[in-house]
């Protein structure tokens, strides 16, 4: 864990591989939980996310990837490509998954920097495929 914070009710969490730093990371998995949920669509927080990451990216672009409900709440995952960030100074590829719980909103995120190739973005979606919630007062949830 390389970074974490709470605050206004949400939690912040950045994993980065142990031989990095979080000043020049090549992978990182960011979870952020809005704790007493949002009160946007995980569509909404798409829209926001992108507008945000086109704030700070040369030559953005987006790739929906997946729209579905699982355990019974609403995910949306999409790519996003960022050809010069701000920020890293590098190119930025994120892989976003967003899901809308019945009392918190979550996001999780699996993002390189540098080029990434077709084995990271299958292996990143494929991870978020595995990325759900489960309200365990529910008697569905294991």
């Amino acid at each position: 864990m390389a970074y974490k914070k709470k605050q206004n009710g949400t939690s912040f969490y950045e994993f980065i591989p142990k031989s990095e730093e979080l000043e020049n990371w090549t992978e990182m998995i960011t979870t952020n939980i809005y704790h007493k949920n949002l009160r946007y669509s995980v569509n909404e927080y798409i829209e926001i996310m992108k507008k945000s990451w086109s704030k700070s990216c040369e030559k953005p672009s987006f790739n929906d990837i997946n729209e579905s409900f699982q355990n019974g709440y609403k995910t949306k995952t999409v790519m996003m490509n960022c050809k010069l960030s701000k920020v890293t100074k590098k190119e930025e590829t994120m892989y976003l998954k967003a899901i809308k719980g019945a009392d918190s909103f979550y996001a999780v995120q699996k993002a390189f920097t540098g080029k990434t190739n077709k084995e990271q973005e299958n292996k990143s979606v494929e991870y978020l495929k595995t990325v759900k919630v489960c309200d365990s007062r529910l008697f569905t949830c294991p």
